[in-house]
């Protein structure tokens, strides 16, 4: 590649000079003798002046001319992205952005990094890629280096590692665990953008826009706080080309913003519009940034495709987003890294959010989990986690429901390995009580509240609670009863409270028009009771055999709601009808020979 004709420059190192440590004529002229001689472009080292471009560059706009009118697509960014296949990367509201809506500074490779200008990003060529490790292990200042703009995270691996074994020779902290290397052209990170379908980039009204993004920062970002609110509202609001907040972010959150703010049928062609824009994004690799990557992915766990559940899904989406976190080294403890602290917060935010996730969904599915916390150092979350998040942030709901999916993580996989002797297995399920009393005992009074002025978000955490000890206690199918070793007498006691619990917390949620705010994780959470309420009903007696009829028409009523919000449970719905219909014909003749 012809790096260009030699022009004046003012005086000063450039960046490949500067991060290899040797002299640099670039005074002299531009590109310098060494970027000259490898081809590479000559860009002007920028001392790194962290407090103050976080303070003075906001984040992430949207351009008003998109976001007005429902197009098929924005004219000047497909331009844009057409120039960026035949020429170093340039600036536009959308492409090229290594932004995400959590990061007030320039970032690439960080869960935030903001939009590269031609003077912070490096288009390299053929001859650069294959030098990519070379370069990476052969940084003089790999230790001290700043993860900041134009800088991709290298997650070195475990001490098997090769790369782990070698980058050890040139470090001092065994502790850090990620390093510092050159960004890479897009060219080689994404598949023919210039393919991808103009409706990728169309946004619909402004005024949709606004509603949908402020139904998901009241309702769902709180609890599950996946992005950073403050930072991702500054990007929107600001609509600044050059700083815009992740396309792809942006699709996915209108998405779940139409899941819980519409009603049918208007939510679901938007669901479906917004998933398919997302999706189109995805596929072709178009953002730069893996770490948004693991953050739509979370997002696109709100997208049900019914009965899909192994390529699609909630399932589905998990692993894409575990596996580029593990990828990234999200598992591992990165305080010691030189990551800028804002970013090491929305690491750590998001890592135990997806083991939230996994936990759950794997234990709906009953498929193995994709993150094993024994593998993992990642420090729990504290209240200077959710700085950024915005006032609504559910602090101690998020840690305490982080704590009780970590304890549900051990006991699956100390309670579910294959080949575990019936002694053993009564033996995990005493501690597993263990772990989850200890849990209850030092649970704050405000989340244990079981009354109808409680907030969703104590009623979800008894939710996940008392799901997960019908689902640990409950006896084995009839079939499999065989066992010479009985579970523990009060075994159907906790199963039955706990169905009684989860019973009048969705009686609760219904009332208050809440269950359409809640996660698909709430499906299993109903299958589950309802599995056990219909065992109940046929009960020798008729008075608890009544009860639990009552409770289970309840149950049947809320699932009847959310399957208007997920496909899943419509299916589900349909079994537990006709269940329904065949137990109350059964009571009615029990009680006509009792001679009622």
């Amino acid at each position: 590649m012809d790096p260009g004709p030699v022009q004046k420059h003012s005086s000063g190192a450039c960046r490949r000079c500067h991060g290899r440590k040797v002299r640099c004529d670039r005074s002299k002229g531009s590109p310098c003798s060494n970027c000259r001689a490898t081809g590479a472009y000559c860009v002007p080292y920028e001392k790194h002046r962290p407090q103050r471009r976080r303070v003075n560059k906001p984040l992430a706009p949207l351009p008003a001319k998109v976001a007005d009118t429902l197009q098929t697509a924005s004219q000047g960014v497909l331009a844009e992205e057409q120039k960026l296949q035949c020429s170093p990367p340039q600036s536009n509201a959308f492409h090229d952005s290594t932004t995400t809506p959590a990061q007030p500074t320039p970032h690439t490779g960080t869960a935030n990094a903001s939009t590269a200008s031609p003077a912070s990003l490096i288009q390299i060529d053929d001859s650069t890629v294959k030098r990519h490790l070379v370069e990476m292990l052969s940084q003089d200042d790999v230790d001290s280096r700043i993860m900041q703009s134009g800088v991709r995270i290298a997650y070195v691996g475990h001490e098997y590692s090769n790369i782990n074994y070698l980058i050890r020779h040139r470090t001092k902290n065994p502790s850090v665990h990620h390093f510092p290397a050159n960004q890479i052209s897009r060219h080689y990170t994404s598949h023919e953008l210039e393919r991808i379908p103009k409706e990728a980039f169309a946004l619909p009204s402004r005024t949709l826009v606004d509603e949908l993004l402020e139904q998901y920062f009241i309702h769902v970002n709180p609890g599950f706080p996946i992005l950073d609110e403050e930072i991702f509202m500054a990007q929107y609001r600001a609509r600044n080309p050059q700083n815009p907040p992740s396309l792809l972010v942006l699709q996915a959150v209108l998405m779940v913003g139409a899941h819980i703010a519409r009603d049918r049928p208007d939510r679901d062609t938007l669901k479906a519009m917004f998933f398919r824009r997302a999706k189109m994004l995805f596929d072709a690799r178009f953002e730069w940034n893996r770490d948004v990557v693991v953050q739509a992915a979370l997002l696109l766990t709100w997208h049900s495709e019914g009965v899909e559940d192994v390529g699609a899904n909630s399932y589905h989406w998990v692993g894409i987003a575990a596996r580029t976190a593990l990828g990234l080294g999200m598992h591992r403890d990165c305080g010691s890294s030189t990551l800028v602290a804002h970013d090491k917060r929305i690491w750590r935010r998001v890592f135990w959010i997806l083991v939230q996730f996994d936990v759950i969904v794997s234990l709906s599915y009953g498929r193995p989990q994709a993150v094993n916390l024994d593998e993992c150092d990642v420090p729990p979350l504290t209240v200077a986690d959710f700085k950024g998040i915005g006032r609504l942030a559910q602090v101690d709901f998020v840690i305490q429901h982080t704590e009780l999916c970590a304890r549900m993580s051990k006991i699956l996989r100390d309670h579910l390995r294959p080949g575990l002797s019936e002694e053993s297995h009564l033996n995990s399920l005493t501690t597993a009580d263990e772990l989850l009393a200890d849990w209850w005992s030092c649970l704050p009074s405000h989340l244990r509240a079981r009354s109808a002025e409680s907030t969703i978000w104590s009623k979800m955490l008894l939710l996940t609670y008392n799901n997960f000890l019908i689902l640990l206690h409950r006896p084995p199918p009839a079939k499999a009863a065989t066992s010479s070793i009985s579970r523990s007498y009060d075994s159907g006691d906790i199963c039955s409270s706990a169905a009684n619990t989860i019973t009048d917390l969705f009686d609760q949620l219904r009332e208050n028009n809440e269950i359409r705010f809640l996660w698909i994780s709430s499906v299993n959470v109903l299958f589950t009771t309802l599995i056990q309420l219909s065992a109940e009903m046929r009960t020798a007696n008729p008075i608890l055999a009544v009860d639990a009829l009552r409770r289970f028409d309840v149950a049947l009523e809320c699932l009847s709601i959310l399957a208007e919000y997920w496909l899943n449970a419509e299916i589900i719905l349909r079994l537990f009808e006709e269940s329904s219909e065949r137990l109350q014909q059964e009571l009615k003749i029990g009680r006509s020979s009792d001679g009622w």
